[in-house]
């Protein structure tokens, strides 16, 4: 099945790769793309963000009343034409998870935003080259998503528009084929945004297709007069936002209601959601020095906490430290059996 999805609006781009048992990752995906693009007031990289949130909380509200549902997520990028912090045209970029945005330039392409996975982790620590990090086998292990926790922290980038630069938006079916020389040779080649999407996915089917590929390109053809700076902004690192600093930017928090006779109903229903969604996750921890999944929200909500599944007979000690330190910091997973899959890999690597 296709779990990716895409679309775009004017002036707005979105991916998401998503995952989950049943039809889980197709409708998180779908979900994702599709309330980010309603929910985008078209103005500034804060309101991309915002729009992230709506569709993280829109997944979480759609897994609560289909049981089929439970832990879907997926990943997601985006890139939209706003008006920069500057007040000049800007391009906002975001990102959850492993799907990528590239920057392509005069036969130059870089990556843009950073990889939530477990073995980017890695790579940002030392403790694996790009190379080992492309054939491991935990490369599909994400550290974020959307659909997962109800505050998702979101990457944000604020770039310069250039006219004639290319951006490159993807899902991992691409990239974990296509190596970035093969990827640049193929943009340099395709001058037609659309021809050059569809020669990717061809050549990455071509390479094996193991996984969904969905690519978009998007050329720049309008921007201000730059005085002669690059695309990249000076410094430029990814921002982090939450839903609890939306909250503070003026989004939408906890809104007070009007008290009637039904509000011993009222109070029962959101107890059994509230339930419900706190024992909607899985993930794999630490409980007294072994490894365990563990089912619920890592950090718990409200009275509800989450409980151990499976106490899995290995201990903490007899992982590698990359490892030890993941299991510590909680890796989340969509089932029990994913979870039990995991810590035998986990278990199992050398390197």
């Amino acid at each position: 099945s296709n779990q990716d999805d895409h679309g775009s609006a004017e002036g707005l781009y979105v991916l998401a790769d998503g995952m989950g048992g049943h039809r889980g990752g197709e409708v998180a995906a779908a979900l994702a793309v599709s309330t980010t693009l309603d929910s985008f007031n078209g103005s500034s990289r804060t309101g991309l963000v915002r729009a992230v949130v709506a569709a993280n909380q829109a997944i979480m509200e759609r897994s609560l009343v289909d049981e089929n549902l439970l832990g879907m997520g997926t990943t997601i990028c985006a890139i939209a034409a706003v008006v920069g912090e500057s007040g000049l045209d800007g391009l906002a970029v975001v990102n959850v998870g492993d799907s990528r945005v590239y920057h392509y330039s005069s036969g130059v392409l870089i990556q843009v935003t950073e990889d939530h996975s477990l073995v980017a982790d890695l790579v940002r620590a030392g403790d694996l080259t790009a190379e080992e990090a492309a054939r491991h086998p935990q490369r599909n292990i994400l550290t974020r998503a959307l659909g997962i926790e109800d505050d998702p922290v979101v990457d944000t980038w604020e770039l310069l528009p250039v006219v004639g630069d290319r951006y490159l938006l993807c899902s991992d079916g691409l990239f974990n084929e296509l190596t970035d020389d093969r990827i640049t040779e193929i943009l340099s080649q395709c001058t037609d945004p659309g021809m050059a999407a569809n020669e990717l996915v061809d050549r990455a089917v071509d390479a094996g297709g193991h996984d969904n590929v969905t690519v978009l390109v998007v050329d720049v053809t309008e921007a201000p007069e730059t005085g002669g700076e690059g695309w990249i902004l000076s410094g430029v690192r990814p921002e982090q936002a939450s839903a609890s600093d939306m909250i503070g930017l003026g989004g939408q928090g906890w809104r007070p209601v009007a008290l009637g006779v039904g509000l011993m109903g009222l109070l029962a229903a959101a107890f059994a959601g509230v339930g419900l969604y706190a024992r909607s996750g899985w993930y794999v921890g630490e409980h007294n020095g072994g490894v365990a999944v563990f089912k619920g929200r890592p950090s718990g909500v409200l009275w509800f906490n989450p409980t151990v599944e499976e106490v899995t007979g290995v201990s903490i000690l007899d992982l590698q430290e990359p490892q030890r330190k993941a299991v510590v910091d909680v890796i989340v997973v969509a089932s029990l059996s994913e979870g039990r899959d995991l810590v035998e890999r986990l278990s199992s690597t050398d390197d």
